[in-house]
Formats: structure tokens, C-alpha cells, sequence
């Protein structure tokens, strides 16, 4: 599949819930690497370059959009899918104003996440239509 040297993190606390995950993206031929926690995400980080991170807010250790703000701060851009339970319109606000590209509350449809995880990878250039050839 054209998706195969795509890859996405995925950092999700509940191991059924990140086995969901990645079972769906791995079904559209995308490259998934989950963590339990962000722990060893930043080392992840420093050798792979993925395309894409799909994070829960509440994690152990440090919470989600604190740890995005915290990758925003040392330079990476990778864009950011927060998946979360937290559904205040403040919770929002802070996953946005932390770095989050969109933000998806639990439970979600695993199509809507397909979905989302296409059109932002189109937005960020990681996933092309056709090249455009202009003279």
C-alpha cells in the first residue's frame, strides 16, 4: 500500500483502546508505533521522523497537551490529533492553544479518525493528491 512509509505515533494509556487504533490504521497501510505514555516518545522522536502523532490528553506521566506543548517548544511540528474524554470547551481551548491540530472526543468512530487522519496529512503535504505541474 502507498501509506506504508507513512508513519504514525500513537500515545494512548488504555492498551484496548490503542490496539483499536492502531488496528485501523495499520488496516489503511499506514506505519504505527503506540506508547502507553510519552516517556519514550521524545527518543521515538529524535531517530523516526513521523508523519503524524495521535495523542490521548490524559496520560500518566505528563499529561497530553503538556507534552505537546512541550515537542511545539523544542521545535518539532509534527502535526497533532488529540483523542480525549475531556469534551469541556475549555479542555478544547488548551489542546488547541498547546500545539493540537484537531482535537477528537472518546468514543469516536474509527472512520471519522480515518477520516481526520487523511485530510491532515493532506493539509501538512505528507499525503499528495498528484503532483501539480505548472510552466
Amino acid at each position: 500500500m502507498e501509506n506504508r512509509n507513512i508513519e504514525i505515533v500513537v500515545i494512548e494509556d488504555e492498551e484496548d483502546i490503542l490496539e483499536l487504533i492502531e488496528y485501523h490504521l495499520s488496516k489503511e497501510g499506514y506505519t504505527v508505533t503506540g506508547f502507553l505514555s510519552a516517556e519514550n516518545v521524545e527518543q521515538f522522536l529524535e531517530e523516526e521522523s513521523p508523519s503524524l502523532i495521535l495523542t490521548d490528553r490524559n496520560l500518566p506521566g505528563m499529561e497530553g497537551s503538556e507534552f505537546i506543548a512541550y515537542l511545539r517548544e523544542e521545535g518539532y511540528d509534527i502535526p497533532v490529533i488529540f483523542l480525549t474524554a475531556q469534551d469541556k470547551e475549555s479542555d478544547l481551548e488548551e489542546g488547541f492553544a498547546a500545539g493540537g491540530d484537531d482535537y477528537m472526543y472518546k468514543p469516536f468512530s474509527p472512520k471519522e479518525l480515518i477520516l481526520r487522519v487523511k485530510a491532515l496529512l493532506k493539509r501538512s503535504g505528507t499525503l499528495q493528491k498528484q503532483e501539480r505541474i505548472k510552466y
